[in-house]
């Protein structure tokens, strides 16, 4: 019973959580009243000269069990992959601004670390759960609208037929 309350506090802290942060993350500026910077993060503005991307699967809550069907940390060296990823993250779109109910926060994030040579770029952070927010590019973005992103990230991965519920993984005894 006590494991039960447990799960239960820690899913609703989850929840205020990511609707907080959603609240005050985007920005309620339009792209052209942004500064260019923040517009075209330097990651962006370099993706013809990326050679490497290290993907990093974070996991907040290793408790739950949840099973991935590819390894924690996946490299990247294969140049048009890599450059296929950084667009694809670079075109996700901003958050929009209001109020949102998200879904409940497993705590799984990516963390992409792309590089050129002599140079590494912000290192990006993709949530899969909850409001599958993006930072690391200046304004923050969003996954939830994009379909096709978890395939194509996993896709520049080399993972087969990736998709959302690749990255999301599977519960213990799920």
């Amino acid at each position: 019973m006590r494991t039960w309350w447990a799960v239960a506090s820690i899913s609703a802290a989850l929840i205020v959580t990511a609707c907080i942060l959603a609240q005050a993350s985007p920005s309620t500026a339009t792209d052209r009243t942004l500064p260019s910077a923040v517009r075209s993060p330097a990651l962006c503005k370099a993706v013809g000269r990326l050679d490497k991307l290290v993907v990093r699967r974070m996991d907040a809550f290793p408790q739950n069990g949840i099973h991935f069907s590819f390894p924690a940390v996946v490299e990247v060296d294969r140049v048009s992959s890599v450059r296929y990823a950084a667009r694809i993250v670079c075109h996700l779109p901003p958050m929009p601004a209001g109020r949102f109910a998200c879904p409940l926060d497993l705590g799984i994030t990516y963390r992409l670390s792309f590089t050129a040579p002599g140079r590494m770029f912000r290192t990006v952070v993709v949530a899969v759960t909850g409001c599958e927010l993006v930072s690391g590019l200046g304004r923050t973005r969003w996954v939830a609208r994009s379909p096709h992103f978890w395939h194509q990230l996993g896709k520049a991965m080399g993972l087969v037929d990736a998709t959302y519920a690749t990255f999301r993984g599977t519960p213990a005894g799920g």
